[in-house]
C-alpha cells in the first residue's frame, strides 16, 4: 500500500503563483504565454493555469452554443404556434 505525500495533495505556493499567472496571461495576453520556462513548480503551475483557462473558455463556448440552440428551438416553436392561430 503506497502512501500519499503531503506535496501531492497541496500545491506549493510557487505552483499556485504560476497557476494564477498562467491563467491571467492566457486570458489577456496569449503571446506572452509562449515563453520557455525552467522546469519548476511555478512553471508547472503556469502551464496548468493556461490549460485551465482554455478548458473554461471551451466549456463556456459549448454552453453558449447549447443555450443559443435551445433558444432558437423555443423561438421556432412559438412562431409555428402563432402561424396556426392565423389560419
Amino acid at each position: 500500500m503506497s502512501t500519499i505525500e503531503h506535496d501531492e495533495i497541496t500545491p506549493s505556493e510557487d505552483f499556485i503563483k504560476g497557476f494564477n499567472e498562467g491563467y491571467i496571461l492566457a486570458k489577456f495576453s496569449r503571446e506572452l504565454t509562449k515563453t520557455d520556462m525552467p522546469n519548476s513548480d511555478r512553471s508547472k503551475g503556469f502551464a496548468k493555469g493556461m490549460m485551465q483557462y482554455e478548458v473554461e473558455k471551451k466549456l463556456e463556448h459549448s454552453m453558449s452554443r447549447f443555450t443559443q440552440d435551445r433558444n432558437d428551438t423555443d423561438h421556432d416553436l412559438t412562431k409555428d404556434k402563432d402561424r396556426d392561430k392565423e389560419r
